[in-house]
């Protein structure tokens, strides 16, 4: 079950019967905020909230106490209504309603009653700014990888010049897994991102890939691997060794990543390798998808690490999410033997459906890093998390 209750994520898996027959509607814009509900038996509600605001505002039910938030509505404008279902447990809260220029709490709102039969954690909001020291750190470790990925990129090159066709295809996997473990998911770095990692195009065969129009490692990978010459392989890996350039230069800039990119990361690495990698989408003629899922595992590692002093205190499920990806890797590594890996299409059925099963499971447990470290307006202002 999620960490909090909101209008694109619910707090429970499981969830007893509303405690209302019907929805409760609370009106944004009382010299409190809200001041239509303010508490009951604790349980499973249904409510929906009308902004009556002269802006935009967001909801939050908050205790206080913990500054751990239980509801949540995302920024909705005014005129506009937005339906909620959330289970509270007992506990006294506040309403906070933020706006563009004001924040206001409601009077106190009390929950009473048994606890609910299951956990529902509130979260306290994770802000952009307290995504900056993770951000930096995250952004500092790409840098510190790409001239390694440069070198081996180059001794593709080298190796292509030499028309060395054995070669290239091994230094072409070395460096496109040092790629994979850098978080590229999503076109996370835009154009230049696509220039050296476009996925290849859908609808076309995959004897034709060499021939098709896109960029970098998995066009160079078709053009390996389906006996191109070398000699019209080599500006490609020119292209790619400039576009490496130009994506040092752009994580150098400010905010290369935004705290929203950040919190999603981890989650959105492991996805986009379930959808493509695993589905056989993604490769272009080495047969190499375990290697790219296993890098990419790694690279969920490397996104985590720098958000770790805010899960640690935020995520109950972070050690579970830790277990899974370890057992996941640790599947996927068993397909890797001395003579290299195991293609995805020479599983077995069942061996396939282990696979997708453990990865799958890993994806559903990093939602739960994607929701808490979502970046959230401050109820207060409370200063920067401590990253100790």
């Amino acid at each position: 079950m999620g960490p909090v209750s909101s209008t694109t994520a619910s707090a429970a898996a499981r969830s007893l019967p509303s405690s209302r027959p019907r929805p409760i509607e609370l009106v944004v814009g009382s010299p409190y905020g809200i001041d239509d509900w303010l508490g009951g038996p604790a349980g499973r509600y249904e409510f929906i909230f009308v902004n009556n605001e002269g802006a935009g505002a967001e909801v939050y039910l908050e205790d206080p106490a913990t500054e751990r938030i239980y509801l949540e509505v995302e920024h909705f404008g005014r005129g506009v209504s937005r339906a909620v279902t959330a289970s509270v447990p007992p506990g006294t809260y506040r309403w906070v309603c933020i706006t563009d220029y004001t924040i206001k709490y409601s009077r106190p709102v009390v929950v009473t009653g048994d606890p609910l039969p299951y956990d529902v954690h509130g979260i306290v909001p994770v802000t952009g700014l307290d995504l900056r020291i993770p951000i930096n750190s995250y952004v500092g470790w790409i840098i510190g990888q790409l001239p390694r990925l440069t070198d081996e990129v180059e001794q593709l090159h080298a190796a292509v010049e030499l028309g060395d066709a054995a070669a290239a295809r091994r230094y072409w996997l070395t460096a496109h897994l040092t790629y994979e473990t850098l978080g590229g998911a999503y076109r996370a770095y835009d154009e230049t991102g696509d220039d050296i990692n476009a996925d290849p195009p859908r609808g076309v065969a995959p004897d034709r890939l060499a021939d098709a129009d896109f960029e970098g490692f998995r066009k160079i990978e078709a053009m390996l691997w389906h006996d191109r010459p070398m000699a019209t392989i080599g500006p490609y890996v020119d292209a790619l060794l400039e576009a490496i350039g130009r994506l040092a230069e752009e994580l150098a800039l400010p905010n290369a990543i935004a705290p929203i990119d950040m919190a999603r990361r981890a989650h959105e690495i492991l996805e986009d390798a379930l959808q493509w990698d695993l589905n056989g989408i993604g490769d272009a003629g080495s047969q190499t998808e375990l290697a790219t899922v296993d890098a990419n595992i790694t690279g969920v590692w490397q996104a985590l690490n720098p958000l770790r002093p805010i899960l640690r205190k935020q995520n109950p499920y972070l050690h579970e999410t830790d277990e899974q990806l370890r057992l996941t890797q640790q599947l996927v590594r068993s397909h890797h033997h001395d003579d290299g890996w195991v293609g995805l299409a020479a599983l077995s059925v069942r061996q396939r459906a282990a696979v997708n099963a453990a990865v799958q499971h890993s994806v559903e447990l990093l939602s739960h890093t994607a929701a808490i470290v979502d970046p959230r307006n401050a109820t207060r202002d409370r200063g920067p998390i401590t990253h100790a």
